[in-house]
């Protein structure tokens, strides 16, 4: 049977917390419901150190219970480059700028298929732009872009080599009016966040009316995560990293939960690769030349159990 999951005190977590992985950033840590559906159902699975993972009952969405809430400081810096998923972005290479530039191209045009963004000023918002490489090449192709982040370095490295508008931030706490985007971007961020329901809140109120957001996240049901607990792997990982790094796990369901939830339109949800130059970062694309681990992945694509999932949605 599985253990009954447990609701710490908050002086509980500090003392279980003591010198562990992130213990230097956290504001706090907090119970939450469902964030895809809103029920307090929360069904333990299994705990990676002090992280109890588990699963909503009514809709499935996978996720971090109690979670933690990070703040910009350097030591999430240095929590982000323990798990080196930031390594790659603390050197800004020519190589990098062109799959960027590559990536906002393709982008844009799939905003313009989808006939949302760019009907005013072609404003656009990177939540989670990491060193900025995005919205550098966004500025290139014409669009008026910020970033955000709350990895202090990573800001500052990216406005001081790239010279663009990057704020050290969440998006609940950027200083912009309602109405003010055209198309927000979150690639590889959502997995991250402890409260995708108030971001995409916030996402909406900063969305110009017809605006689009651009969610890109791995996939919890992906055929490669499912094969792997089906063979007997821990259920220590969401989608695909543990926690604290990973927060919550995304499936096509419930992420479309989400979108309805926080009021969008969804307007093509979908799995991909993740070595799909549409969506993923520069890193990702040093895999695409692995023949056996590209073809598994282009197969579960065809299944419609691809490892990244897409998700365009828009402000009504």
């Amino acid at each position: 049977m599985l253990a009954q999951a447990r609701r710490p005190e908050e002086h509980d977590f500090e003392q279980d917390n003591a010198g562990s992985v992130g213990a230097p950033s956290l504001v706090r840590t907090e119970w939450i419901a469902c964030n895809a559906c809103g029920a307090d159902s929360f069904r333990y699975l299994s705990r990676v150190r002090e992280w109890q993972i588990g699963r909503c009952r009514n809709c499935g969405l996978v996720y971090v219970n109690p979670t933690p809430f990070f703040e910009p400081t350097e030591s999430f810096s240095r929590l982000s480059l323990a798990f080196q998923y930031t390594r790659f972005q603390h050197v800004i290479r020519p190589e990098t700028l062109e799959h960027e530039r590559s990536q906002m191209r393709a982008q844009f045009e799939k905003l313009a298929q989808l006939g949302g963004g760019a009907r005013t000023g072609r404003r656009m918002l990177d939540v989670g732009c990491g060193s900025g490489t995005s919205v550098h090449a966004a500025v290139e192709v014409g669009w008026d872009a910020i970033g955000i982040d709350i990895d202090p370095e990573l800001i500052e490295l990216g406005g001081r080599e790239l010279q663009v508008d990057l704020r050290c931030c969440s998006v609940m706490d950027i200083e912009e009016r309602e109405n003010s985007f055209d198309f927000v971007r979150m690639r590889d961020v959502i997995e991250h966040l402890p409260n995708p329901h108030t971001a995409l809140l916030r996402i909406r109120q900063l969305l110009r009316p017809g605006g689009m957001l651009l969610v890109a996240t791995p996939n919890e049901n992906s055929l490669a995560a499912q094969l792997r607990l089906l063979l007997g792997g821990k259920r220590d990982r969401i989608a695909t990293v543990p926690p604290p790094h990973h927060l919550h796990g995304f499936s096509p369901s419930t992420l479309r939960r989400l979108f309805d939830r926080a009021g969008f339109r969804s307007r093509e949800i979908f799995t991909t690769t993740p070595v799909d130059p549409r969506y993923v970062t520069a890193r990702n694309m040093g895999a695409a030349g692995e023949k056996i681990r590209s073809g598994f992945w282009h197969a579960a694509q065809g299944l419609g159990r691809g490892s990244m999932l897409v998700g365009w949605a828009q402000k009504a």
